[in-house]
C-alpha cells in the first residue's frame, strides 16, 4: 500500500489558503513610519512578531526561481493569491514557532536533521548538494532554515491537534471494505441533504454522487497492490546527476567497462551488497544496500521495467542501458499481485485517516490562532 499520510506542512498550506478571504483581523490606518514610506514598511503585525515587505517579496522571487528550474511559472492572475498564501504561511510559521515547547522544538531539531542528512546522503559530496539546491532556485541556508520551519510546525501540530484524535477500528474497516474516509462521509451527508429536498434530479446530486463514487473506487485501488519484484540494483551513471546532460563518451566507455568487469564478479559468486555499497553511484545506496522492490506499474525506464519482470529469479543481468545509466540486476523474488490484508493495510490507513481529521480541523484551528495572536495585515496593496 503506497504511502498515505500526505506532509503536514502541505495541509498548512491548504487551510491557509482556505482561511485566507477573512484573514486576520481587518485592516486599519497605522502611523506611518520613515521605514513605511522608504523602503521596508511592516506589512503584517501580530503579538510578538512582525513581517515586513522585503522578507514577502524575498520569498514571493524565491518561488518563482523555484518554479522556473523546473519549467513552470505562476499563472496569469494568480500573482496576488499566490502572494497571500505566501504570507499566510509565513504568518502561520511566526504563530506556531511561539507555541513550540521544549520538547517540541527537540523533536523538530531530530526530525529536521535527519531530513537533511538523508538529502545530503543522496547527493555525492557537499558541493553536489548545493549545486543540487540551487538547480531548484535554493540556497543551502533557506532549504534548510524550511526544514527545520516545517518540521516545527508538524511537531506542533500533532501535539495540539492530531494526539487529541483517535480512529477506531469501525472506520478503519469501513475504508477497508467500501472505501469510506472522512471526505466520502461529508459528500454522503451533503447528498443525503439534497434526497431529503428532493433535489435528486439537481447538477449539484449528480456531480457530487460521481465525486463520491469516484473517491470510494480510489480509496478501494489503493489496497491492490499489482505485480511486484524484490532486485539488487547497481547503477553507474552516463549522466551528471545534477545537469543530467550526457557524460562524455570517453567517460561512458569507462563506465560501461566496469559495469561489465562487475557483471564478470556477480556470476562468479561475489556478493552483491558488497559490490553495490562499493560500486554503486545510486544515492540512496547505503540506505537500500541496493536493493528495491518494484511495482510493474510503477513509473520507470521501459528498458529497465522489461528487464526486472523478464529475468529468471537469481540470474545476474547482462549490463542494461536505461535511463540514467547503466544497470546490473538480480531479481530476488516475484510477488504476485494481491489485496493486501486488513492487519497489514490498518497502520496506513489509521494514518490517512488521522490526516484527513486534522486537515478537517486545521482552518478553524489556524483561525483562532490568528485571533488569539492579534494577526493584523497593515498593508494590503503589499499582495498585489
Amino acid at each position: 500500500m503506497q504511502r498515505l499520510r500526505p506532509s503536514l506542512w502541505s495541509l498548512v498550506v491548504l487551510a491557509a489558503g482556505l482561511a485566507a478571504p477573512g484573514f486576520g483581523v481587518p485592516a486599519r490606518a497605522a502611523q506611518l513610519t520613515p521605514a513605511d514610506l522608504f523602503g521596508n514598511p511592516v506589512i503584517v503585525k501580530g503579538r510578538g512578531f512582525e513581517i515586513r515587505q522585503q522578507e514577502l517579496d524575498d520569498n514571493y522571487r524565491a518561488l518563482k526561481s523555484t518554479l522556473a528550474t523546473q519549467g513552470q511559472t505562476i499563472p496569469q492572475g494568480q500573482e496576488a493569491a499566490t502572494r497571500r498564501r505566501l504570507l499566510d504561511r509565513m504568518i502561520l510559521a511566526r504563530v506556531i514557532d511561539q507555541r513550540a515547547t521544549p520538547e517540541d522544538r527537540e523533536r523538530a531539531k531530530v526530525a529536521a536533521e535527519k531530513f537533511i542528512a538523508d538529502t545530503k546522503a543522496r547527493a555525492l559530496n557537499e558541493k553536489s548538494y548545493e549545486r543540487q539546491l540551487m538547480a531548484v532556485g535554493m540556497t543551502v541556508e533557506a532549504f534548510e532554515k524550511r526544514a527545520h520551519e516545517q518540521a516545527l510546525v508538524e511537531e506542533v501540530i500533532n501535539r495540539e491537534i492530531r494526539s487529541t484524535l483517535t480512529v477506531s477500528d469501525a472506520q478503519m474497516r469501513a475504508f477497508y471494505e467500501r472505501g469510506e474516509d472522512i471526505r466520502t462521509a461529508e459528500l454522503a451527508k451533503r447528498l443525503a441533504e439534497l434526497e431529503q429536498a428532493g433535489q435528486t434530479d439537481s447538477a449539484e446530486y449528480t456531480q457530487l454522487k460521481l465525486r463520491l463514487d469516484n473517491l470510494r473506487k480510489a480509496n478501494l485501488e489503493r489496497l491492490n497492490q499489482p505485480e511486484r519484484v524484490r532486485a539488487n540494483l547497481l547503477l553507474l551513471y552516463t549522466v551528471n546527476r545534477v545537469t543530467r546532460e550526457p557524460l562524455p563518451p570517453g567517460v561512458r566507455d569507462q563506465k560501461r567497462q566496469l559495469a561489465e568487469q562487475l557483471r564478470d564478479r556477480l556470476r562468479q559468486g561475489a556478493d552483491f551488497t558488497e559490490i553495490a555499497l562499493q560500486y554503486s553511484e545510486d544515492p540512496d545506496v547505503q540506505q537500500t544496500k541496493g536493493e528495491y522492490t518494484a511495482a510493474r506499474n510503477a513509473p520507470m525506464d521501459p528498458t529497465l521495467r522489461e528487464k526486472l519482470f523478464t529475468l529468471p529469479v537469481g540470474e545476474i543481468s547482462d549490463v542494461v542501458e536505461a535511463g540514467l545509466g547503466y544497470y546490473l540486476i538480480q531479481v530476488k523474488e516475484r510477488l504476485p499481485a494481491r489485496k493486501i490484508p486488513f492487519e497489514e493495510a490498518a497502520p496506513q490507513i489509521r494514518e490517512l485517516l488521522l490526516t484527513q481529521m486534522v486537515e478537517q480541523r486545521l482552518p478553524d484551528y489556524f483561525k483562532r490562532l490568528k485571533e488569539e495572536y492579534d494577526v493584523e495585515i497593515l498593508r494590503p496593496e503589499a499582495l498585489e
